[in-house]
């Protein structure tokens, strides 16, 4: 049942799209999607860092460091600071998480909410950075000068203060950052949560699997994309893939090492190691939308997310099969 059932999870969410009137089912879409975002990942997220293990923090960091190696990789491509954060900002939590739940289950959670804590971060940090330095309105100050000699960039020192208390503002707000700190906090209760939160923690699991599957159906249903775009996506996806799976193998590498010689227990990460491999399969993060709107009022990232987000749900069908092959001891 363990592939039997996300499958059926992803047939109902799209026969919900096809047999829903399209404005319902985006209410139903978005409603579903601020469950998950906002209190059940959240949720989850206390939990796992309360009862926590070395893995958690470092599947985060690698995680970090993927993004930032990622960013600049895609500027050797494109100077699009809209595309770049595209290919490292990912959507690890509708997407991903109700994935690794739904096949592999919830111990390779634990391990995977350690990457999609590293991604929400970092997206963060980078997507205020690539996108309030690429402002439309900083460019607009900039030619506020006569002649060849530009005006005083006298606003620079405040620019850069606006942007970062932007983006510390964004992390003090965003709701995995919020759930980490909650956890750390809940440290010392974390015997006490093992012991008796467990079922409790293994219903969130199945709820989010549940829901997110049926979200992802629904995208599927409805989408709707030119070839083109579809056909950017995949170039973008593909690189992306190849990328992750790479740097993967060594993080695995590395933590094998640090499990045999230096005596870092890294025991449900070399029991889970193709949570690493499936970011390489997931689209753009939402998130982008809205930073670009802020920051430079565009809209540009629409077709990216969603072309990636369709790609995205192919190459998912792909790797999970693949992932189980390959790992299956």
């Amino acid at each position: 049942m363990g592939m039997i059932l996300p499958l059926l999870y992803l047939g109902v969410g799209f026969g919900l799209a096809t047999l829903l009137p399209e404005h319902w089912g985006n209410r139903l879409k978005e409603s579903a999607s601020a469950l998950l975002t906002r209190w059940i990942i959240p949720t989850v997220i206390v939990y796992i860092v309360a009862t926590s293990r070395p893995e958690l923090f470092f599947v985060a960091a690698s995680t970090m460091v993927l993004m930032l190696l990622g960013v600049l990789g895609a500027g050797r491509i494109t100077g699009d600071p809209v595309q770049k954060l595209a290919f490292v900002y990912l959507n690890a939590g509708l997407f991903g998480i109700p994935v690794v739940a739904g096949f592999w289950g919830e111990e390779a959670v634990r391990v995977y909410i350690g990457a999609y804590i590293g991604n929400s971060i970092m997206g963060n940090i980078l997507g205020t950075s690539l996108l309030r330095g690429d402002s439309k309105g900083d460019s607009g100050a900039g030619d506020s000068g006569t002649g060849d000699n530009p005006a005083p960039d006298t606003q620079a020192p405040r620019s850069h203060n606006g942007t970062l208390r932007t983006a510390l503002h964004g992390l003090r707000t965003s709701p995995p950052v919020i759930a980490v700190v909650v956890g750390l906090l809940c440290l010392p209760a974390g015997p006490f949560l093992s012991l008796h939160g467990a079922g409790f923690y293994r219903v969130l699991t199945w709820v989010f699997s549940f829901i997110g599957l049926i979200v992802l159906g629904m995208w599927l249903g409805a989408a709707k994309l030119h070839r083109a775009d579809l056909t950017r996506a995949a170039g973008w996806a593909l690189l992306r893939a190849v990328l992750v799976s790479v740097y993967s193998v060594g993080v695995l590498v590395l933590a094998r090492w640090a499990h045999d010689t230096a005596g870092i227990h890294f025991d449900q990460l070399l029991a889970h190691p193709q949570v690493l491999f499936i970011l390489g399969v997931l689209p753009p993060a939402a998130n982008i939308v809205i930073l670009e709107t802020h920051y430079r009022h565009e809209g540009t990232a629409a077709p990216i997310i969603a072309s990636g987000a369709v790609v995205s749900l192919g190459m998912i069908a792909l790797a999970v099969p693949i992932l189980q092959l390959v790992f299956s001891n």
